[in-house]
């Protein structure tokens, strides 16, 4: 039992440590990493985040940031990139970010391209057509989205919501470069979007791994506490008693707040804990 209690914990101790990103950026008011070691380069730009906390996210309008990176993954080393995303534009593309040199396999970046009948082209590029993985997506403005990729051995693959969209086996990569550039993809700028949360790791998550990532992160939706009065009749008194009801959802824990209010039959899948409270308006009595 002890040797059975001691395996479990060895492999969620594994687990839990595969998910600590190398560097993390959670543009909370300031363009350093969370271990105050490392700043983005340029104007900067906060407005609320996914949650609706105000000064919480970076919005790059047509304009860059860059920052040295000494212990990004080089050459075939493998990796995990995820960011937040809202895009303000969805006519143009949208360079999210990128590192390395402009050579075949020596590039590692990301870029949605512009909405055309209604679908645009994700891409995770390596220079060289051969190298990228394409895949049409669905794309809306003003909706936040979670990109992450992956690359291990000869595997990439690239991810939204926490769903994988599509794999490429069989590709080398041979990046090289440590200026990390977002709203750029080499020098060429060109985005109009808020970005959040960027989480670079050393190490291929799994796919039930970036889906936890999603999960754990995904927006706290802002649901506007429904109101619905509710005529009873007391048998007795003939009492008519206008009830308004309160509801309020709370996912891990916290109340779910934010920017844009929606029904309840809107939310995401996931399990979320609700909360109805009702208090008494007016009391009318019939004689």
């Amino acid at each position: 039992m002890k040797k059975l209690l001691l395996t479990v914990l060895f492999v969620s101790y594994l687990n839990s440590y595969a998910q600590i990103p190398v560097q993390e950026f959670g543009f909370d008011g300031t363009l350093t990493n969370t271990a105050n070691t490392i700043s983005f380069m340029g104007i900067d730009n906060f407005v609320t985040d996914r949650s609706g906390n105000v000064k919480s996210a970076q919005r790059l309008n047509n304009r860059a940031l860059e920052a040295v990176i000494d212990n990004l993954p080089q050459g075939k080393s493998a990796r995990t990139i995820s960011i937040w995303v809202k895009f303000n534009e969805v006519a143009s593309t949208n360079y999210i970010w990128g590192y390395g040199t402009a050579y075949d396999t020596e590039y590692c970046g990301l870029q949605q391209q512009g909405v055309a009948a209604s679908k645009s082209e994700l891409s995770l590029i390596s220079w060289g057509a051969s190298n990228d993985i394409m895949v049409p997506v669905p794309l809306e403005k003003n909706i936040w989205y979670q990109y992450t990729i992956t690359y291990e051995g000869v595997m990439s693959k690239i991810y939204r919501d926490g769903k994988l969209l599509k794999y490429l086996d069989g590709m080398s990569r041979s990046t090289k470069g440590n200026i990390f550039r977002l709203g750029e993809i080499n020098t060429t700028v060109g985005i109009n979007a808020d970005i959040d949360d960027l989480k670079i790791y050393d190490h291929a998550l799994t796919d039930d791994q970036v889906k936890e990532l999603y999960d754990s992160s995904k927006p706290l939706i802002s649901i506007a506490k429904a109101e619905t009065k509710n005529k009873k009749i007391n048998s007795t008194t003939n009492d008519v008693t206008n009830a308004v009801k309160n509801i309020e959802v709370y996912s891990q824990g916290r109340q779910i707040i934010g920017n844009n209010s929606m029904d309840i039959s809107d939310l995401p899948e996931g399990t979320y804990l609700l909360k109805v409270t009702r208090t008494q308006s007016k009391k009318i009595t019939s004689k």
